[in-house]
C-alpha cells in the first residue's frame, strides 16, 4: 500500500483531511452462525449512515497527529420494540442523529519517511472521548399512548465510555505496480456499562432479564483487521482483501456485564481508488461471507440458570459500502 504518509510524494503535504462515508443495510438475523429464519414481517431492520470526517497534520520524523468526527444517520424498524402484543404487527421506525464519539490520535512510521523504503510500519495511539449522545431517545406506540425511550444500541450515536485506541498499518511494495497492505485497529473501553435501559420500548424487564444483568447496555471493546493486495494502473489502484470486524464477549480490560452485540463478520473487500491532482477518490464493497454472533455475559448467566445453551440472536448486513475522498493540503 503506498502510503498517504510515505516518501516524496507527499512531500509538500502537511493536511490530510479524508471525508468518509459508510452505509449499511440489515435485514437478516442470525444466531451464532445461522439464520434464524424469521418471517420477514418479524425482521428487525436497522439503516445506518455515517459521515466520518478526519484531519490529520503531517509532522517532521514520521510523526503525525489527527481527529475523527463521525456524524450518523440511523433508522431502525419494528413492530416488537413498539407494541409486541399487536397480533396486525404494525411497523414503526425510530431514528437517531447526531455528532458520535470523537477520536484523537498519534501516529509514527518505524522507518524514515525522507529515505525511500519498499514498506514500512506505523503504529497509533488514541484517546475515544464519549462525545456522541448514548442516551438518543426516540418516540415508541403503545396500543394507548406513545412513550419516549432510549433508542436500540445498534442505533445510538455512542457508546458512554471514555476509550483509547491501539493501530498498525503496513504496506509492502512488491514491485512498481504491486503492494501488499494490512491494518489492525482496537478500541479499549474499561467501561463496564452505561446505564441505559436495554429493553428499548418494550416495557418492563422479565425477572430472567433482571438475574443475567440483561437490562443496561455494555459499553464493549471493539476491533477491525485488514489485509490484502492493489494494483496500480496510472491513475487507478484497484485493490482486493480480506476484512474482519467486531466485539468480542470479554473487554481485554474492565468490566463486561450488560447486553452488547457480541460477535464477528469477515468480508471479502475489493475497491478502487482514483487520483486527481491532490484528491483520491475512493470506493470499497465489503462483501459478508462469514458472519457468527457470540454469547454475551448475560447469555452465560441465562444459560447457567436455565441449563440450556443460550446466545442472542443479531442482525448482520450483506454488505457495506464505504465511499469517500482524500484531500492533500
Amino acid at each position: 500500500m503506498r502510503s498517504e504518509y510515505e516518501g516524496q510524494d507527499v512531500a509538500p503535504t502537511t493536511w490530510l483531511v479524508n471525508v468518509n462515508t459508510r452505509y449499511t443495510k440489515i435485514a437478516r438475523s442470525y444466531a451464532g452462525t445461522e439464520r434464524t429464519n424469521l418471517p420477514p414481517e418479524d425482521e428487525r431492520i436497522n439503516e445506518t449512515f455515517t459521515v466520518n470526517v478526519s484531519v490529520v497534520r503531517l509532522l517532521s520524523r514520521g510523526w503525525s497527529i489527527g481527529m475523527d468526527l463521525p456524524i450518523a444517520a440511523n433508522a431502525r424498524t419494528t413492530w416488537q420494540e413498539h407494541d409486541p402484543t399487536n397480533t396486525d404487527k404494525v411497523h414503526h421506525t425510530v431514528n437517531s442523529f447526531g455528532a458520535g464519539d470523537v477520536r484523537v490520535a498519534a501516529y509514527k512510521w518505524l522507518w524514515n519517511t525522507t529515505e525511500s523504503h519498499r514498506g514500512n510500519i506505523s503504529i497509533g495511539l488514541g484517546l475515544k472521548f464519549p462525545t456522541g449522545n448514548y442516551k438518543y431517545k426516540d418516540d415508541f406506540y403503545k396500543a394507548t399512548e406513545t412513550i419516549s425511550a432510549p433508542v436500540n444500541v445498534t442505533i445510538q450515536l455512542g457508546d458512554g465510555g471514555m476509550g483509547f485506541t491501539n493501530e498498525i498499518n503496513a504496506y509492502y511494495n512488491l514491485n512498481a505496480t504491486m503492494s501488499l497492505y494490512g491494518n489492525f485497529f482496537y478500541l479499549f473501553n474499561p467501561r463496564g456499562d452505561n446505564g441505559v435501559s436495554s429493553i428499548d420500548g418494550e416495557g418492563t424487564p422479565t425477572q430472567l432479564q433482571i438475574e443475567t444483568g440483561d437490562v443496561v447496555y455494555s459499553v464493549p471493546d471493539s476491533y477491525s483487521a485488514r489485509a490484502g493486495a492493489n494494483f496500480t494502473l496510472q491513475k487507478f489502484i484497484f485493490w482486493m482483501g480480506a476484512r474482519m470486524e467486531g466485539q468480542p464477549t470479554y473487554d481485554l480490560i474492565g468490566e463486561s456485564n450488560g447486553s452488547r452485540r457480541a460477535g464477528y463478520t469477515i468480508s471479502a473487500e475489493p475497491g478502487v481508488n482514483y487520483r486527481i491532482k491532490k484528491t483520491t477518490l475512493y470506493l470499497f464493497v465489503p462483501l459478508t461471507v462469514q458472519r457468527k454472533t457470540q454469547q454475551t455475559v448475560p447469555d452465560i448467566a441465562r444459560s447457567t440458570i436455565t441449563g440450556t445453551y443460550f446466545v442472542s440472536g443479531g442482525g448482520f448486513a450483506d454488505y457495506m459500502i464505504f465511499l469517500g475522498a482524500v484531500f492533500k493540503l
